[in-house]
């Protein structure tokens, strides 16, 4: 017995370690995120892609070298006359080798264009990167302050069935006196019920909230896991034109659409060289094995210049150029509708920024309202001098007034949050926060 005891100890100890929740600041879940999500996964291959089309683009120009060799059968040796002589022209069998190196010469840059579109849609493909740093950071502060969001809306519910339930046995009490009817205990009940199923939404919500945070971060859904929560920002104060300004100049997106028309535009040069002739310098080795009268050598070496040039390619070259023109014509247009994109959406984030600061103190203000009202209200009903009717209001109101401020609360961290991935990512938003503070102490 005492041996089956210990078993069932041992058995609980272990699955009380296997349970432990994760206890993750805002740094962590971000960190987690950026190492684990596949986003971030597929931006960082699509990096690794384009480093080797620069080597691709490079490796053009560069010498190259190939080993060829020849082997010779013939079903009948020439033979040749000589004085009376029979002579073989050769042999049956022949065996001979070159190593032929090959230098390109890149008069007309051809090479060099080629290499220059391959840095820059390098270039586009590390903003994308920073884009795809910027989307995640900004989703896993959305689904952190979430699961916070749903953790105080939880907390509050909790609170509002332990006052109800609270009052319940009140009525019950004063019932029981005979200073109340039956009817104000049935409401009381009722009240209490509908309390306790919303304390049950709002304990789903949180669970459901922590799945798609461990989802954001790339690890299974039911990790269990603590949030701590961070420091209060504080409310800071902004100017729309600096963040307009700063979003046109160092958000991902428009960096990669800039990219994007210059590399369009070497593209076009790219395209109208094509028919451009090519220059190769070459030098060939050659080893005979077997040599003969005719040809005593056993080895040698010869060097050309080539040139090829296309006399007429069907027009293939001129639809290419106007291709390429085209895809310059659209790359600027692009590059238009991602700046006016970018800046409405920094419009939007400052406004909600705002809209949610004024909200915190409206919210603040309503909510030490709706307390005040609360405690006098039960005062009045525990002294006989109003009803139960009052009492239920008063606790509705003051629910109501905890959850909107934690809301608006919730909801500056998120529109916060909005407006760093607006101004271009965590490093510009510091950058413009140092500006505006540095302004507001010069005024």
């Amino acid at each position: 017995m005492r041996q089956k005891f210990y078993l069932t100890v041992a058995v609980l100890a272990l699955t009380a370690g296997v349970g432990r929740a994760q206890s993750l600041t805002l740094a962590d879940c971000i960190n987690a995120s950026l190492q684990n999500n596949p986003t971030m996964r597929i931006a960082r291959e699509n990096i690794d892609k384009s480093k080797a089309s620069i080597d691709e683009a490079t490796a053009l120009g560069m010498p190259k070298l190939n080993i060829q060799g020849v082997y010779t059968r013939v079903d009948k040796v020439p033979v040749a006359d000589f004085n009376g002589n029979s002579i073989e022209l050769g042999t049956q069998d022949s065996k001979a080798a070159d190593l032929i190196l090959t230098q390109p010469i890149d008069v007309f840059s051809i090479v060099k264009t080629g290499r220059r579109v391959a840095k820059l849609s390098a270039s586009s493909a590390q903003y994308d990167l920073d884009q795809a740093t910027n989307d995640v950071t900004l989703g896993t502060k959305i689904a952190f302050f979430n699961v916070l969001r749903e953790q105080k809306k939880l907390f509050v519910a909790q609170g509002a069935v332990q006052v109800l339930d609270a009052h319940l046995k009140d009525a019950q009490l004063h019932y029981a006196a005979g200073t109340i009817a039956r009817f104000d205990v049935l409401r009381a009940e009722t009240e209490l019920a509908n309390s306790q199923q919303e304390s049950i939404k709002a304990q789903n919500s949180v669970e459901l909230a922590k799945s798609a945070l461990n989802n954001v971060m790339g690890q299974p859904v039911a990790t269990l896991i603590d949030l701590v929560e961070p420091e209060s920002a504080g409310f800071l104060a902004f100017e729309l034109p600096a963040c307009t300004d700063a979003a046109c100049r160092w958000r991902p997106e428009v960096l990669k659409a800039n990219t994007q028309v210059q590399m369009a535009d070497h593209s076009r040069k790219l395209a109208s060289l094509v028919g451009k002739p090519r220059f190769n310098l070459q030098w060939d080795y050659n080893r005979n094995f077997n040599s003969t009268i005719f040809n005593p050598r056993d080895h040698g070496w010869t060097a050309y210049l080539t040139t090829s040039i296309s006399v007429f390619d069907g027009g293939a070259t001129r639809a290419a150029v106007d291709k390429a023109s085209s895809d310059a014509d659209n790359a600027r247009s692009m590059q238009q509708q991602v700046i006016q994109g970018v800046m409405l959406d920094t419009q939007q984030a400052y406004l909600n920024l705002n809209e949610s600061r004024d909200r915190i103190q409206v919210a603040e203000k309503g909510l030490e309202q709706a307390k005040e009202a609360m405690r006098l209200a039960q005062v009045r009903y525990q002294g006989g001098v109003s009803t139960q009717l009052e009492v239920l209001d008063a606790q509705a109101a003051l629910t109501l007034a905890e959850t909107n401020h934690v809301n608006a609360t919730y909801d500056y961290q998120t529109a916060l949050a909005k407006l760093e991935r607006a101004v271009g990512g965590k490093e510009q938003f510091a950058k413009l926060l140092a500006r505006q503070q540095q302004t507001a102490q010069g005024q």
